[in-house]
């Protein structure tokens, strides 16, 4: 019996010394000769002259490492009304959900809160120029709407009065104008004021409608009749040192116009009588020389570059799908399909940002805006609301 048992110990210790063998053998000999000398398989070596961040793969093939994604998403939530910081070197946006204020570098990197006050009800942001202010504009669940100045030196946020519609800043920072509408009393005044509504004056009373209003580089206030592809708009001037009057473009639907930086120039909108075929335009200060860009998207998805002979634009791939425009761009019917352009308005030369393969997900863009050296190009993605840049 103990002979037996003897027999069966040792046959025991032969295999697995013949087990340990192999394994030794598969370890240091068959595996360590399938990869790169001295490297495992399928992990990347440190890199030497020529070869930075390349390795072997299973069966020696080649591995690169993927480049980092010139687009993608620098929010973690939807946000509203992003824009530069004061200081220009990060982007700051609210958060749609609860209306807490968050900034981070251009690349989405040191994300950090700024403001953890809970806003409901927030739909819309207009910064100031210089940063130090905005008004908040709050619609509650019946369609109510109502305006704040929040400025942010006092801490403090004052109401502004309840028939302000349509509001801009002029380019200082140091005043408004807006449109006064009380369908009770009649009254429908553009009006200047200091930012938080006291020492107005009247520059102008119309019966024009639910105006939109821009403040570009100098003295006049430029308005319009709210867009529409079905009815046809004109472009107004208005000075508000001196309260002249003029018309700069007539009779054109889809009317919807962005100014350059410096204010010379401005890009406007045109489509047919039923908003089909939508084109951009481009037009001197005082509308003369009108030139088609042969550009089929909306303004509201171009960007102006400092240098006035360039724009930034998503062009939808399939804008043939929209029915009236802008319109549908507006009501979220149209779900476009952008691709990224930098446009010479000057030559008409039109230079693809992203190729094919870099566009890894649907963007359907609006709020663009170019960082200082205009080496970002940022926006909002309708999609899913998160705030994207593209690295230029």
């Amino acid at each position: 019996m103990n002979t037996k048992f003897k027999k069966i110990l040792i046959i025991i210790i032969i295999i697995l010394v013949l087990v340990l063998a192999g394994l030794l053998v598969y370890k240091f000999v068959i595996k360590k000769g399938g990869g790169g000398e001295g490297q495992p398989s399928g992990q990347f070596p440190s890199g030497g002259a020529g070869q930075e961040g390349q390795g072997t793969g299973e069966g020696g093939e080649q591995v690169t490492p993927q480049p980092e994604a010139r687009i993608k998403a620098i929010s973690q939530e939807a946000v509203y009304s992003p824009t530069l910081t004061a200081d220009k070197n990060q982007v700051i946006y609210y958060l749609r959900s609860n209306g807490n204020i968050w900034q981070s570098n251009f690349d989405g990197s040191n994300l950090s809160q700024v403001s953890s006050t809970f806003l409901e009800n927030l739909v819309q942001v207009l910064w100031s120029p210089n940063k130090d202010k905005e008004i908040t504009i709050f619609e509650d669940g019946l369609g109510n709407v109502s305006k704040y100045l929040y400025d942010h030196a006092t801490n403090k946020a004052l109401p502004l009065n309840k028939y302000t519609n349509y509001v801009v800043w002029s380019p200082d920072g140091k005043k408004i104008v807006y449109q006064y509408e009380d369908d009770f009393t009649g009254d429908n005044t553009i009006s200047l004021a200091n930012p938080d509504g006291s020492n107005y004056s009247i520059l102008l009373k119309t019966r024009m409608k639910n105006l939109t209003l821009d403040w570009p580089k100098g003295s006049d206030v430029f308005f319009q009749e709210k867009p529409t592809g079905l009815l046809p708009s004109s472009l107004y001037s208005l000075n508000t040192l001196t309260t002249s009057f003029g018309q700069i473009i007539s009779n054109i639907n889809g009317l919807s116009v962005k100014w350059s930086v410096d204010g010379s120039k401005f890009i406007y909108s045109k489509t047919r009588s039923k908003g089909e075929n939508i084109d951009i335009f481009v037009a001197n200060r005082n509308g003369t020389s009108p030139k088609s860009l042969e550009l089929s998207t909306l303004v509201e998805k171009c960007a102006w570059s400092q240098d006035i002979r360039y724009i930034y634009c998503a062009v939808p791939k399939n804008i043939s799908e929209a029915d009236i425009l802008p319109d549908d761009f507006y009501k979220g019917t149209f779900l476009a399909d952008d691709e990224f352009f930098k446009i010479n308005i000057e030559t008409d030369e039109k230079t693809k940002l992203l190729d094919d393969s870099q566009m890894i997900e649907i963007y359907d863009a609006k709020d663009l805006f170019l960082s200082p050296q205009e080496d970002y190009l940022f926006f909002v993605n309708k999609v899913n609301g998160l705030l994207y840049s593209i690295k230029l």
